[in-house]
């Protein structure tokens, strides 16, 4: 169980090209994802299982600073792997309502 307060992060080592990474709490829990990294071209998503929407991309490394993605389990974020090969990816943020 997490703890509003407590830090929502991921990291994927050698993330597979096409291959995807949900920042998505576990059921009842909400969060604020603040930064996105990659190691190559990326695109990202809101998601909420059935449709996606693509509402940022990058075409080369780099990080996706002070943002404010709110994310749920039903409503959340979906980064894409487009570079071509394998690249680490990860993503950080706070939860701000505890996971059940």
């Amino acid at each position: 169980m997490a703890n509003a307060g407590e830090v929502f992060s991921a990291y994927e080592a050698a993330l597979a090209n096409n291959g995807t990474l949900d920042a998505q709490p576990a059921s009842g829990g909400e969060a604020v994802i603040h930064n996105i990294w990659y190691g190559g071209a990326v695109e990202i998503y809101r998601n909420d299982g059935s449709n996606t929407v693509k509402i940022n991309e990058d075409s080369s490394s780099g990080i996706m600073e002070w943002l404010a993605y709110h994310v749920t389990n039903a409503e959340y974020i979906t980064i894409k792997n487009v570079s071509g090969g394998a690249v680490d990816v990860g993503y950080d943020g706070i939860y701000t309502k505890a996971t059940s």
